[in-house]
């Protein structure tokens, strides 16, 4: 039983814990977090009690970040944390010497969290290209480092068959049970513990997406479904355009009975805010509100640089955007301390920041231009 400290407003929620797929959104500031200032993780631990980390699965994170996540954290919160992509994604199909070693040093550097008891588990989220092969699951599980708990994300609908419980039964390994548009929410508890993700039902990206109380209600006896075969049930809303998934999970909590002051207090100012977030946007970013054409946008958008670095784009706020010349022969833009400048008649893009000169590698858009061409 997890137990948090109740000088920082929290109850003991017992085998409900449920938070947020990462805190440090910039967009969440008045959603949720007061001010810009304040530490965005200090004010988080004292509404939620445990957190997803989802940065750890575009990089490595620093030894030093680790560090800080469990200093900085109260005694008895929990972290769950993503597998990068460079193992789940990019390393898988070779099981050998190569994922092994990455598989270590991933697990090492996140020892601080698993020494003082902050770690919940490690979550292997696989693509959706990875289709079913009882074998190569097996063999893959049975490389994972010792000393720590795994919970495996599906994302391709063959996996959803006995074989797969069965085999994740056998590792103690959590089947994710996932709120998306790929799968249906498959309730299996594989584990002795159990891990649900909410990550919208938008078309693309999914994230952009805030549930409905009745969506949310008929979530209910799959929980308390869950609960009664898990010591421990883990929930996460990934869902975080705008500030929903806070909104969302307090919702979801507050409806489950389990709602403490502190939280109802967020709970109200995230509500009070969201009604006028959207509003803030402008130009492409506006647009994409009518639904008859934000999917078609989107999807462009997605194909020139990618579902995730849409996403990241679409988290700068409006304010961070600076449009300095746009007419029919030049866009110039500050965004963030960088510069961007697109000269149209040349077709030439000029930017300074270094997932630019990566992305031109694969021909793809990075955050920066993309929030640029979403505000113009």
């Amino acid at each position: 039983m997890v137990e948090i400290d109740r000088r920082r407003g929290l109850r003991n929620l017992g085998r409900l814990l449920f938070g947020t797929s990462g805190w440090s959104y910039q967009e969440w500031v008045g959603v949720f977090y007061p001010t810009a200032s304040e530490s965005k993780l200090r004010h988080y631990t004292r509404v939620f009690p445990t957190a997803e980390i989802d940065s750890t699965f575009y990089a490595f994170p620093q030894k030093g970040t680790v560090i800080g996540w469990d200093r900085y954290s109260p005694k008895g919160f929990v972290f769950n944390a993503k597998l990068p992509q460079t193992i789940t994604h990019e390393q898988l199909a070779d099981l050998g010497p190569g994922i092994e070693a990455e598989l270590d040093k991933f697990a090492e550097l996140m020892q601080p969290l698993n020494n003082s008891g902050k770690l919940g588990c490690l979550l292997i989220q696989l693509p959706p290209s990875y289709k079913f092969n009882a074998s190569h699951l097996e063999n893959f599980l049975a490389l994972l480092p010792h000393g720590y708990r795994y919970a495996v994300e599906f994302r391709h609908k063959t996996w959803m068959q006995e074989t797969t419980w069965q085999i994740l039964s056998r590792y103690n390994a959590a089947y994710t049970i996932v709120d998306e548009p790929l799968l249906p929410p498959e309730i299996q508890v594989t584990a002795d513990f159990a891990y649900l993700r909410w990550h919208g039902r938008g078309q693309r990206p999914w994230y952009d997406y805030h549930y409905k109380d009745e969506e949310l209600e008929s979530w209910l006896p799959k929980v308390k479904e869950v609960e009664s075969s898990a010591k421990t049930v883990y929930g996460y809303f990934n869902n975080h355009f705008h500030g929903y998934a806070v909104e969302n999970c307090l919702k979801i909590l507050k409806m489950l009975g389990n709602l403490t002051s502190e939280q109802e207090e967020a709970l109200s100012r995230a509500q009070s805010h969201l009604g006028g977030v959207k509003d803030k946007t402008s130009g492409l970013g506006k647009w994409l509100q009518d639904k008859d054409t934000r999917s078609e946008v989107v999807r462009s958008l997605a194909s020139l640089m990618g579902e995730s670095r849409l996403a990241r784009a679409l988290e700068i706020p409006d304010h961070e955007v600076e449009i300095l010349d746009a007419s029919n022969k030049k866009v110039g833009a500050k965004i963030r301390g960088y510069n961007v400048i697109m000269e149209l008649p040349s077709r030439t893009i000029l930017h300074d920041c270094g997932d630019w000169e990566r992305s031109m590698e694969t021909r793809q858009l990075c955050k920066h231009i993309g929030r640029v061409l979403l505000t113009i």
